[in-house]
């Protein structure tokens, strides 16, 4: 498997099964993305070595993928870029009203983390 050879032949069959399945030609999805269907076509036939990050994201977006499926098959990003020490794991087990509750909790603890920090430059001001 060549470096981009490979990745672009696994993005570009991901990205035409999935355009196929939904029924899209390349024209639909290249406008509903903002580029040209022929850079839809090089894309699928893996011509393009280096596709537009953007684009790649839109095409995710409009054909039902996480934009990192995408980006990992484009070769832009590695597993161990994805599966970094942030990852959560099990959150694909849970249905959407848990991940709320999950989120929520997050945003929680962001806001008591800045409030505390905000605190703590206040009270070295004052000194």
């Amino acid at each position: 498997m060549t470096k981009f050879g490979g990745h672009m032949e696994t993005l570009g069959s991901l990205i035409k099964t999935r355009r196929n399945e939904r029924g899209l030609s390349q024209q639909a999805l290249a406008n509903s993305c903002g580029t040209s269907d022929s850079e839809i076509a090089k894309i699928e036939r893996g011509e393009r070595k280096s596709p537009n990050c953007q684009i790649l994201c839109k095409i995710a977006k409009e054909l039902g993928f996480h934009p990192l499926e995408l980006l990992k098959a484009s070769g832009f990003l590695t597993d161990a870029d994805v599966s970094s020490s942030l990852a959560v794991q099990g959150l694909e087990q849970l249905n959407e009203l848990e991940l709320s509750h999950v989120q929520a909790f997050v945003d929680f603890l962001i806001s008591n983390k800045e409030t505390k920090e905000h605190e703590t430059k206040g009270l070295g001001r004052a000194k």
